[in-house]
């Protein structure tokens, strides 16, 4: 039998391409799960690429920030890749605070369960962050990298409380998680490898929809998904170069007037694309030849990953191309 690695949230966006990517590397799957029945969507689909369904195993657990919730799924893997994260509540009932305090003590957890049970075998734990613990809400428009913090985000959560709003949640909380990666390496000195991973994202669905996209309100930085995957198995491998390394993840600054011009050349003349009318925004406008830095932005400089993985990223043109390519089956 191949090595596990273990994935929580098998079901997200990200860990779907993730445990492809650990397939593809040679070693067999583990996912967590809230629910079986969303696993094996993923397993299925897998399986239809595929993959045999003995090389992936799901395990449900229903509630990530009990004590232990961890224990079982971590036994014999060789690696972690933490990608869940308690953040679904962002906009309903949960205060700002309680989200944090989930997802601290989520990330808690799975280390300690890492520690006390995964396994002489295990080489490396790798904790999926966020561009978000890297800047402050209002960002500076300068150069960021794997040495910036947001040092803000958890003060306005601890101030303002409830009236701290999602996204100041959002950023304290995988700031704080982060943080919590960093202080048990420090304390706890474990035998594995930790990294954390950052990345971002952008919205190219409502470009497809014929939908003005949403500008992100700090940034238009993009990355593949694929890419993040590449990057997080790649940590989990080579715990020996990325031990104690934060890697950023952004293949430069695109937003939603470039990919409407790159799906505008791209559909041209193509009649599967006949009767879907893409947002079309104003041609040529707020982007850089080459999709590089923007005056008066924040700038995410993601060289450090290209260096160490020894792989540069996905030209845009290829995310965007391939990525409309599936969201229009669901037009």
């Amino acid at each position: 039998m191949a090595p596990k690695i273990l994935i929580t949230g098998l079901n997200g966006y990200l860990a779907g391409r993730t445990a492809e990517a650990v397939l593809k590397a040679g070693y067999d799957v583990r996912g967590t799960v809230r629910r079986l029945a969303t696993g094996d969507k993923v397993k299925d689909a897998l399986a239809e690429m595929g993959y045999p369904e003995d090389r992936i195993d799901v395990v449900e657990v229903p509630d990530m920030t009990v004590p232990g919730a961890f224990d079982e799924a971590v036994k014999g893997c060789h690696a972690i890749l933490h990608l869940a994260a308690p953040l679904g509540e962002l906009y309903g009932q949960t205060t700002p605070p309680e989200i944090v305090r989930k997802t601290v003590s989520s990330t808690q957890g799975l280390l300690e369960s890492a520690e006390r049970h995964a396994g002489d075998g295990l080489a490396s734990v790798v904790y999926m962050s966020s561009v978000a613990a890297m800047f402050e809400v209002e960002a500076e428009p300068r150069r960021h990298d794997e040495t910036d913090w947001n040092k803000l985000a958890e003060r306005a959560v601890e101030e303002l409380g409830v009236e701290a709003g999602p996204f100041n949640a959002y950023c304290a909380a995988k700031t704080a998680s982060e943080k919590t990666v960093w202080r048990f390496r420090e304390e706890k000195k474990p035998k594995f490898g930790m990294t954390a991973v950052q990345a971002s994202v952008s919205q190219i669905w409502q470009v497809v929809a014929g939908a003005e996209p949403m500008a992100l309100p700090t940034y238009q930085s993009y990355v593949d998904v694929r890419d993040v995957a590449r990057v997080l198995v790649w940590a989990a491998l080579h715990p020996e170069a990325a031990d104690g390394e934060r890697l950023l993840c952004s293949g430069g600054r695109g937003g939603g007037q470039a990919f409407a011009d790159i799906l505008a050349k791209h559909v041209d003349g193509k009649k599967e694309w006949d009767g879907i009318q893409l947002w079309k925004g104003t041609p040529n406008q707020g982007y850089t030849e080459g999709y590089g830095p923007y005056p008066g932005e924040l700038w995410l400089d993601a060289g450090k990953a290209v260096r160490v993985t020894g792989q540069d990223w996905m030209p845009l043109e290829t995310s965007v191309i391939d990525s409309a390519d599936v969201l229009k089956r669901y037009l």
